[in-house]
């Protein structure tokens, strides 16, 4: 009896040594999970209200030079530092339509470069808006990112953004409001009113882009990542009337409003970063915020 109680005793106590060192191995794993050092990151940030390009054609043949519409209202933050630049408004037109007006703008970027907690933020924001002289408006578009090292995957930057656009009306019909994917798209047609045809009538037709992001330098040490909160393509036609129509020009708009970008740099040279983002977009009815 006493050889069979020693047995069992020498057995459980093997059991516990082996169950507390295996336990003491995962825990091992798991803090060495957890206790990645961040990768030490500088951040700049740019914001902007709307930039593009507009070209026109006359008769299919002749090219006008094509009209930059440079960054508006443009904040930039290096490294470090707050920036808010305000304005009252802001509108242009090209070739006689009005491209765009704005109200209400505000466009913030900043940057935190202390080693514990390196982050860059961006952020472009406009009250009521319009586009091609009211083909498309809004009551409020906003525009906000993030981007910070992750905690717990080395070379990982995690980046954050909640685009909203409240009361977006395209030709007249108001868009239902709810959430989408980043990237969806909406077409866009209807009349524009253009003093320069006025031998015919002038239509528009093409696509508006909501939350677009595009990536440069992935995987590289000074990737960035910038998103655009509206963007338009398309084209609008002045043709003549009548049974035989005749296209008399046609004018190419390439519009990005609310724009942030987020440059990152792996400071020690030694290692390169990856962004990741779960971008979310949503749609407003009027009266919300």
């Amino acid at each position: 009896m006493q050889r069979n109680r020693s047995e069992r005793l020498t057995t459980t106590t093997y059991m516990a040594i082996l169950m507390v060192a295996t336990l003491g191995l995962s825990l091992s794993a798991a803090a060495q999970t957890v206790n990645v050092a961040p990768p030490i990151v500088q951040f700049s940030s740019e914001a902007d209200a709307i930039s593009g390009t507009v070209t026109k054609t006359t008769l299919g043949l002749l090219q006008q030079p094509t009209v930059t519409i440079a960054p508006v209202d443009q904040s930039t933050t290096v490294t470090l530092g707050y920036n808010d630049v305000p304005a009252n408004s802001a509108a242009q037109s090209v070739f006689g339509v009005e491209v765009y007006n704005l109200s209400t703008v505000e466009d913030i970027t900043l940057a935190s470069d202390t080693g514990a907690q390196d982050s860059g933020q961006a952020t472009a924001n406009t009250g009521p808006g319009s586009l091609l002289g009211g083909l498309i408006s809004w009551t409020s578009n906003s525009v906000p990112l993030f981007c910070f090292p992750d905690a717990h995957i080395s070379g990982q930057v995690d980046c954050q953004d909640f685009a909203k656009t409240q009361a977006l009306i395209i030709n007249g019909v108001t868009i239902a409001p709810g959430t989408f994917p980043a990237g969806v798209s909406f077409p866009v047609t209807g009349p524009i009113n253009d003093p320069q045809c006025f031998f015919g009538a002038e239509t528009f037709s093409g696509t508006l882009v909501a939350q677009e992001t595009q990536f440069t330098g992935d995987g590289t040490t000074a990737p960035s990542i910038k998103l655009t909160g509206l963007h338009l393509v398309g084209d609008a036609t002045c043709s003549t009337q009548g049974t035989i129509a005749l296209t008399l020009f046609r004018t190419h708009y390439d519009l990005a409003i609310g724009g942030t970008t987020l440059t990152q740099q792996e400071k020690s040279g030694n290692g390169t970063l990856h962004i990741i983002i779960q971008p979310v977009y949503s749609l407003l009815p009027l009266g919300d915020s």
